[in-house]
C-alpha cells in the first residue's frame, strides 16, 4: 500500500506569516477497487450511517472500507470544519482496526517478512490518512481565514499525534521515515505557536483513560524519541523509551531563543527544516521564531541517577523507572550528551565479507579456526601493516591480500555464514547492506564475526551490531564496530567464590591485547551469569587460569564485556589441610 504523500501548492490569499503557508492535500490514487466502491460520507449524518453499517465482527472487510472510506474522503472538496466533524466520527473505528492490526504484527525478523510487511504498510497508511485529514482542515481554516480556536486545536493536535505515530511506526521496525513529514510535524507546531494554542490539550471525549497530552507535549515526545538514536536502539527498548519520555514530559523546558543558554551544545529543533531536534553547537543557532531549544538538564540528571541506583541490581532494574534497564539507561545518557563526530575516515567499497551472526556462531568460527596460533599472539605484537593502518595513512595498500573465496568458506564450515555487500570501512568498522533483501537474524547488539576478503591476516574479525536500518527494496543495512582483529575461545569452568544457577562450562571469547589496536584484553560472556569480583578458573586454549572479574560492561552489546585481572595459584604448603584434597572423599 502506498503511504500517503502531501502535495504543498501555494495559496494566493496567504499573507507573509508562516500561517496558512502551505495547503497540505493527500496525493491522489488510482486504486481500482477504490474507484469501483464509491462510500459517500461528506456529510456528519452519512459518516454516522457509515460506521453504523461497518461489518465489526469482519475486521478484515472492517478496515478494507475505513482504508477506502479515508482516502476517497480525503479527496472531497469539504470545509474545514465539517471536514474535522466527519473525521472525529470516523476516528474510534480507526484506533479499533489500528489496534487489531497490532495483534496481527509480528516484528521477530527483519526484513519483515511479506505479511507482516503489508500490514506495517497499511497501518502507516491508515495513520498518514487520518492525520493528513486533520492537516487539510487545519491548513484550509488558516488559508481561508475562517478560524475557529476550538477546532484549529483539535485538528493540529490529532494531526501531531497521528504523525508520530507514524514515526513510531517505522521506529520499531527500523524504517526510515519518509521525507517532509518532519517538515510537517515543524510547521504544524509553528501554526499552533504563531495562534498560542501549543500549551492547551484537545478535547478527547472518546478516550477518557487517554493522556491529557497538549500540543507541545506531542511535539516534544517525538523528537525526545528522535534524539534517542532509535535505529541504534535494541529491539523492544523504543516502547521503553516512549514510556520513559512520557512521565519525564514535565521536566523538558521548550525554549525560543537561546540567551539564557550557558552550554555550548544544545538539543535544538529547526522549524523550517526537514529533520527532528539534534545536539548541535549554540553558536550555530541564529534566534529567530523558526527555532525550538529542548532543556533536557532534569531529564539527564534523572539517567544519571538511575545508572546509580541500578548499579548493583542482578538485572540492572530498579523501581524508580521500571521501564529502564541499567544498559539502556548509560546509553541514553551517551547519545543524548555526545556530539558524534566520525573518528575514523571512511573508504567506499564494493566487495562481499563472509559473516557469523550471534555468540554461537561467532565462538564456533573461532573454534574451526587454529587456536594455538591465537595463543601466541596473546600479549605480543601483530604486524602494523595491516589494511586499516595503511588506509587510515591514506598510503596505497599493495600487500598480496588473500581473496575470501565465501562460498567455499560456507560449505567447509558447520555455522550458517552469511554475505553481506560492504559499502564502505574504516579502522574502526564497516558499513553493510544485505546482498539480497531476505530474513536475517541481525540485530543491534549483537555479536558477529566478519571475515574480510582484503585483510591479510585471514582471520575472523569480532564486531558487534551498532545500527541498522531497513528498506523495502534493499533490505537491512548495518553498521558495525569493530572490538578486536581476532579472538580465542574461553571456557569457564569453575567460580569460586558463589554459587550460581547457571550450568558450567560456559563458553565465551577473549579479545587479546594487540600492540597499536588493544591496549587491554577483554572477556565477552552471554550477558547476566558474571558480576564484578567473581573469580573464575577458565580453559584457554590448553591451559588453565584464575582470573577476577574487574568490570562488567552492558552498553557495548547485547552480552557481558568484561574486564579482568589474572590471579596467582598460591602454593600449596606440603602436608597442610589443602595438600590432601580429594583424598577425603576416596577414603
Amino acid at each position: 500500500m502506498s503511504s500517503l504523500m502531501f502535495s504543498k501548492k501555494k495559496n494566493k490569499e496567504s499573507d507573509s506569516s508562516t500561517s496558512a503557508k502551505k495547503v497540505v492535500k493527500p496525493a491522489k490514487r488510482a486504486d481500482k477497487e477504490q474507484k469501483s466502491q464509491h462510500i459517500d460520507i461528506c456529510t456528519v449524518a452519512k459518516a454516522r450511517t457509515w460506521v453504523s453499517s461497518l461489518p465489526l465482527t469482519d475486521m478484515g472487510e472492517t478496515t478494507r472500507q475505513l482504508f477506502i472510506g479515508l482516502t476517497q474522503f480525503n479527496q472531497e472538496p469539504i470545509a474545514p470544519q465539517t471536514r474535522i466533524d466527519i473525521t472525529e466520527v470516523i476516528l474510534p473505528y480507526v484506533k479499533m482496526v489500528l489496534e487489531n492490526l497490532d495483534r496481527h504484527f509480528l516484528s521477530r525478523s527483519f526484513p519483515l517478512p511479506e505479511r507482516s510487511q503489508k500490514i506495517f504498510d497499511l497501518k502507516k497508511s491508515l495513520l498518514m490518512e487520518t492525520a493528513g485529514s486533520y492537516q487539510l482542515a487545519a491548513l484550509e481554516m488558516l488559508t481561508k481565514r475562517s478560524v475557529s480556536k476550538k477546532r484549529l486545536l483539535l485538528s493540529i493536535d490529532r494531526a501531531i499525534k497521528y504523525m508520530s505515530q507514524v514515526l513510531m511506526n517505522g521506529y520499531e521496525v527500523y524504517a526510515k521515515y519518509d521525507q517532509a513529514i518532519w517538515h510537517d510535524l515543524h510547521h504544524l507546531f509553528l501554526l499552533a505557536s504563531e495562534n498560542k494554542l501549543e500549551n492547551k490539550v484537545a478535547p478527547n471525549k472518546d478516550d477518557a483513560h487517554e493522556d491529557r497530552m497538549s500540543i507541545s507535549d506531542h511535539y516534544m515526545l517525538i523528537n525526545l524519541i528522535a534524539l534517542a538514536a532509535p535505529n541504534t536502539l535494541r529491539q523492544g527498548e523504543i516502547k521503553r523509551i516512549e514510556e520513559f519520555f512520557k512521565l519525564c514530559l514535565k521536566d523538558v523546558s521548550l525554549l525560543s531563543n537561546a540567551s539564557s543558554l550557558k552550554a555550548k551544545y544544545a538539543h535544538i529543533a529547526l522549524l523550517n527544516s526537514d529533520e527532528p531536534a539534534s545536539l548541535m553547537p549554540v553558536s550555530d543557532l541564529v534566534n529567530s521564531p523558526t527555532s525550538r531549544i529542548f532543556d533536557l538538564s532534569k531529564v539527564i540528571n534523572h539517567l544519571d541517577q538511575f545508572v546509580g541506583l541500578s548499579a548493583q541490581s542482578d538485572l540492572g532494574t530498579h523501581d524508580k523507572w521500571p521501564m529502564l534497564t541499567h544498559s539502556l539507561a548509560k546509553r541514553l545518557v551517551y547519545v543524548l550528551t555526545t556530539i558524534r563526530n566520525r573518528r575514523y575516515k571512511r573508504f567506499s567499497r564494493d566487495e562481499k565479507l563472509s559473516m557469523a551472526i550471534r555468540m554461537s556462531d561467532v565462538i564456533e568460527m573461532i573454534r574451526e579456526n587454529d587456536v594455538d596460533s591465537f595463543a601466541a599472539q596473546i600479549n605480543e605484537s601483530v604486524e602494523e601493516d595491516n589494511i586499516y593502518e595503511a588506509l587510515a595513512n591514506e598510503e596505497g595498500v599493495s600487500s598480496p591480500w588473500t581473496e575470501v573465496d565465501l562460498d567455499m568458506l560456507a560449505e567447509d564450515s558447520d555455522v550458517q555464514l552469511h554475505s553481506w555487500q560492504i559499502e564502505n570501512s574504516s579502522s574502526g568498522g564497516y558499513g553493510l547492506r544485505q546482498v539480497k533483501s531476505e530474513q536475517s537474524s541481525a540485530r543491534v547488539g549483537e555479536l558477529v564475526a566478519v571475515k574480510d576478503p582484503k585483510d591479510e591476516a585471514d582471520q575472523w574479525q569480532i564486531a558487534v551490531v551498532r545500527w541498522m536500518d531497513s528498506f523495502r527494496e534493499i533490505g537491512l543495512k548495518v553498521g558495525l564496530e569493530i572490538l578486536s582483529l581476532h579472538g580465542m575461545m574461553v571456557q569457564v569452568d569453575e567460580i569460586k567464590n558463589r554459587e550460581i544457577s547457571q550450568k558450567l562450562p560456559v563458553e565465551g571469547i577473549l579479545l587479546p591485547t594487540i600492540d597499536g589496536a588493544r591496549k587491554e584484553a577483554n572477556l565477552i560472556f552471554p550477558g547476566f551469569i558474571f558480576q564484578v569480583d567473581d573469580e573464575l578458573t577458565i580453559t584457554l586454549g590448553s591451559r588453565q587460569q584464575h582470573i577476577r572479574i574487574t568490570s562488567v560492561d552492558d552498553t557495548v552489546g547485547s552480552f557481558s564485556y568484561c574486564g579482568y585481572d589474572n590471579r596467582e595459584v598460591e602454593d600449596i604448603v606440603e602436608g597442610s589441610l589443602e595438600a590432601f584434597e580429594g583424598v577425603w572423599e576416596f577414603l
